[in-house]
């Protein structure tokens, strides 16, 4: 914890919580360098620069995501060690060498390297380790925080990729680079080390803010007794392997696809103007169903909203495989969009609320390295199958026949219970976040 965080926390009119968001906020922003949406906008200037084929530049991409998928795991027990504040500044100081790396690199060995960890530390670490900054701190509220946070996110994707176009177009992507990297060591870095606060107990404050008097005013609050599971008694339950694999299952589909839209489109003789407004509305729907989720994940079942969620994605799936028409395009853009929008709501709320704060990094962490490494297999997945059939059509449909049953699954998962059962600790009928089973239980 920061000297500057422990002396103005007494001092703020309001729990410091609220002031840890616009920073959770401001390091999600900070991951855009190692996300698709912003090395989209250096891709036309690596083609030229480093005389590399579209292909080969796929290529150095979807390896250096799987690779980056290996070490991630160990991310979540670092930060679950040190804390996440030293964590953060440990992985944002890496990004931003990494950001000047990337202004370095020559050929094709250097930009896979730079892929590597721009994908490791950007799109994998930084992302798990603002996540978790918000659980550390919410869980009541954990809801309609993910609702604020998901605007920065969009604003990240609305407008990060425009920008740096411009900023290479005037001054050119080595220079781009390096300047991503100066905003982070002197914008982003210095908030983490001033005002970075690990978690609320630390500062003698409660989770979500609550008072003496607010936990004797509600005697069923579950921040009085909180129940953390450790990784290896999460592994024995079901509902974990329905969560872990509809993550990584829908990050594999969604990266390939969208890798692959323009093409697609261009298949199926659309323009590549309706492949952008296809764009548009899979990220509108993707912000309004996210922020309705998030707000309604404060009181609704997590199980109704991940069921929704992966139905919507398959869905939008069936739609997509035989879409001949333009509306029938924009009617996939929409259910998997809005699906996706529903699911970042859930499982940004759900492993804290079913599983806990205390082994978090590590829960997450396994998961998160299952999710990146399942969005770099995506495209390969679509560009083996359209070199061997001449039709992503095969692959839209193997990508359905993945996610049904988890589909299905989903709507039937359940927050674990307390009582050490070996063989089952799914049989919880309730994971309201207004329900006090979980907190009363806790205490037996």
């Amino acid at each position: 914890m920061s000297a500057i965080a422990s002396r103005l926390a007494p001092r703020l009119p309001f729990y410091y919580g609220y002031w840890m968001l616009p920073l959770a906020m401001a390091m999600q922003v900070g991951t855009s360098p190692g996300q698709t949406f912003a090395v989209s906008a250096f891709t036309p200037a690596l083609l030229t620069s480093l005389e590399l084929s579209e292909s080969r530049l796929a290529l150095a991409y979807m390896i250096g995501t799987l690779l980056a998928a290996v070490p991630l795991s160990t991310v979540g027990p670092i930060s679950d060690r040190i804390g996440l504040r030293w964590s953060s500044l440990g992985i944002v100081a890496a990004l931003a060498a990494t950001c000047w790396y990337a202004s370095t690199v020559q050929g094709f060995a250097t930009l896979l390297i730079a892929f590597f960890l721009l994908r490791f530390l950007g799109q994998g670490s930084l992302t798990l380790l603002s996540g978790n900054t918000t659980s550390m701190w919410f869980r009541r509220r954990i809801g309609r925080v993910s609702a604020i946070i998901s605007i920065g996110t969009s604003f990240a994707f609305a407008y990060v990729p425009g920008i740096l176009a411009g900023a290479i177009e005037n001054n050119g992507w080595r220079s781009t680079y390096q300047t991503l990297a100066w905003i982070l060591v002197i914008g982003l870095l210095p908030l983490i080390a001033l005002f970075f606060c690990n978690r609320p107990e630390d500062i003698g404050q409660r989770l979500d803010g609550w008072s003496e008097s607010d936990l004797r005013e509600d005697s069923d609050s579950v921040v009085t007794i909180e129940r953390s599971w450790a990784l290896r008694e999460v592994i024995r339950t079901k509902s974990y392997y329905v969560i872990a694999l509809t993550s990584a299952t829908w990050a594999m589909i969604g990266t390939g696809i969208v890798f692959y839209l323009f093409t697609m489109c261009a298949d199926r003789g659309f323009d590549s103007a309706t492949a952008a407004n296809l764009m548009k509305t899979f990220g509108l729907s993707m912000l309004a169903f996210q922020f309705v989720g998030s707000l309604a994940a404060d009181h609704l079942r997590l199980n109704l909203l991940l069921g929704l969620g992966a139905t919507m994605l398959t869905a939008g799936l069936v739609v997509l495989a035989p879409a001949e028409s333009a509306s029938a395009m924009h009617a996939y853009s929409f259910l998997f969009g809005g699906g996706q929008g529903v699911l970042i709501a859930t499982t940004g709320v759900v492993w804290v609320r079913y599983y806990g704060r205390e082994h978090l990094g590590s829960i997450r962490g396994a998961v998160w390295c299952a999710t990146v490494a399942g969005s770099g297999c995506g495209p390969l997945i679509m560009g083996a199958v359209k070199d061997m059939s001449g039709s992503y059509v095969p692959a839209i449909w193997i990508f359905t026949a993945l996610m049904s049953p988890l589909a299905i699954a989903a709507w039937w998962i359940r927050p674990p219970m307390p009582e050490d059962d070996s063989t089952d600790r799914d049989a919880a009928d309730d994971d309201s976040p207004n329900e006090p089973r979980l907190a009363a239980q806790a205490s037996l």
